[in-house]
């Protein structure tokens, strides 16, 4: 049996001390000896044949006991762990090493602890979106606008035409080419007072002229522009028409209505845009709701945490933000030397971010528990269906590849989560919602509710 002495601490980890007994040490360095002398043989010995004294005399201590603790460390730590009855929620760290007798000392992470406040008591109010009639007319005319017919004319452009131009642009100030705006060629836009682009009043500048003619004119930034660099600023432009063509868009009726989908009429169409708006406002909203209720939630809970899980959560966050740039053409690496960042000081600044996700991670992770959340294995298989019927013919080969165990875990965590927020939505908003199995007792009080929380 192993001599070990324990010491919690306040951060979630445990000081696991273990001293090791001299018939474990003096193999271990034995092992480690024959290891050297074979991968630097020494003089007088065959490789992996020279005694543990000629190894130390020749390499030092120092190199001995690193490689005997490549091998002796982890299991010693598994055995003092499993002697102890200790649960590491996280990999553990040897933080210190003693000789004479060896005393390895190690930092456990245990699981975080996390006290609910009264959520049952919170209430956030809840208004429902509404969707303007506007906003459905919006949608429908660009339905209808990209069904529009260009045809090329021969007369100077007005307003509605599709242009084809080449742009030259540039600061009065000088001409320089840190000056320059833009420079491009074949450039498509539409003759419209509301467009913007590249700046207000272009394209009135563009009406009356003719397929190759050229026009050079003034305009200035307004004060209200978002690039703070360029408000007020006098811009000189250098426009050439290559193409103007009159667009015509075709008048509504059924048949322009089955023609953009599956609609059966007009009316149909009008219906279903409705319906796609309304459901998007309400999955928006729920979001941000949810949100509010979440973070009620954790400011009135108490969550203590080892901090590796910080470091793995900043790694975590790292790791997708790489994934993302080169699905860009680029790597963290590329980003980090444009926003002119070491590594450490960009992982250092994503700590609060990591902070916040796994707090609310943990608490939804509790609020399971609590409320006795779960699910059932055909849950999933529903769910990996869903994902499958989104890729049509590929759909069998997309489900094969989903039914593996690390993805069915990974759907079961966001399923459970998504269940959270919709149970803690369903509180919030005062909704009847059958209590959990078994109450806890009152520990924390939610600055929203002012009243005491269950214990967890």
């Amino acid at each position: 049996m192993l001599k070990v002495e324990t010491q919690p601490n306040e951060d979630r980890t445990l000081t696991l001390k273990v001293e090791v007994s001299e018939d474990r040490v003096k193999p271990a360095l034995e092992v480690a000896a024959r290891q050297l002398s074979k991968r630097y043989p020494l003089p007088g010995f065959r490789p992996g044949k020279a005694p543990l004294a000629a190894v130390r005399r020749q390499f030092g201590e120092q190199a001995l006991y690193e490689i005997a603790l490549d091998e002796l460390g982890p299991k010693l730590y598994e055995e003092a762990l499993d002697q102890e009855k200790i649960e590491a929620y996280a990999p553990g760290a040897l933080t210190d090493l003693k000789l004479s007798p060896m005393v390895l000392t190690f930092t456990v992470p245990l699981k975080p602890e996390v006290e609910l406040g009264d959520y049952r008591a919170v209430r956030v109010e809840f208004t429902p979106p509404v969707i303007a009639d506007e906003e459905q007319t919006r949608v429908l005319e660009n339905l209808r606008e990209r069904q529009a017919v260009l045809e090329p004319v021969e007369r100077p452009a007005q307003l509605g035409d599709s242009v084809t131009l080449d742009i030259n642009g540039f600061l009065n100030e000088g001409l320089n080419p840190s000056d320059f705006l833009l420079a491009d060629k074949d450039v498509n836009t539409q003759l419209d007072a509301n467009v913007e682009w590249p700046m207000k009043g272009f394209s009135e500048q563009i009406l009356g002229l003719k397929v190759g003619e050229t026009k050079k004119f003034d305009l200035a930034f307004p004060e209200e522009y978002a690039n703070e660099a360029l408000r007020g600023q006098p811009a000189h432009w250098e426009v050439t028409v290559k193409e103007v063509k009159s667009k015509t868009v075709p008048e509504w009726n059924d048949e322009l209505a089955k023609s953009l989908g599956e609609y059966e009429s007009l009316d149909d169409l009008r219906t279903k845009v409705r319906q796609d708006l309304e459901n998007q406002a309400k999955r928006a909203s729920d979001r941000e709701y949810g949100d509010k209720v979440l973070n009620l939630v954790v400011a009135g809970a108490k969550v203590t945490y080892p901090p590796v899980l910080i470091e793995q959560e900043m790694d975590d966050i790292l790791h997708n933000l790489d994934h993302r740039l080169r699905d860009q053409g680029l790597t963290l690496e590329d980003y980090l030397k444009i926003e002119k960042k070491t590594r450490e000081a960009f992982r250092e600044e994503q700590k609060p971010n990591a902070e916040e996700r796994l707090k609310r991670a943990l608490v939804l992770g509790k609020l399971v528990d609590l409320e006795g959340i779960d699910l059932q294995p055909e849950d999933v298989v529903s769910r990996i269906d869903e994902l499958s019927a989104m890729w049509g013919e590929r759909a069998d080969e997309m489900r094969q590849a989903l039914n593996v165990d690390a993805t069915r875990r990974s759907l079961t965590v966001d399923m459970l989560t998504e269940r959270a927020m919709q149970r803690l939505i369903a509180i919030a908003r005062g909704e009847e919602v059958p209590a959990p199995a078994v109450a806890a007792a009152p520990i924390v009080e939610s600055p929203a509710a002012e009243s005491s929380g269950d214990n967890a």
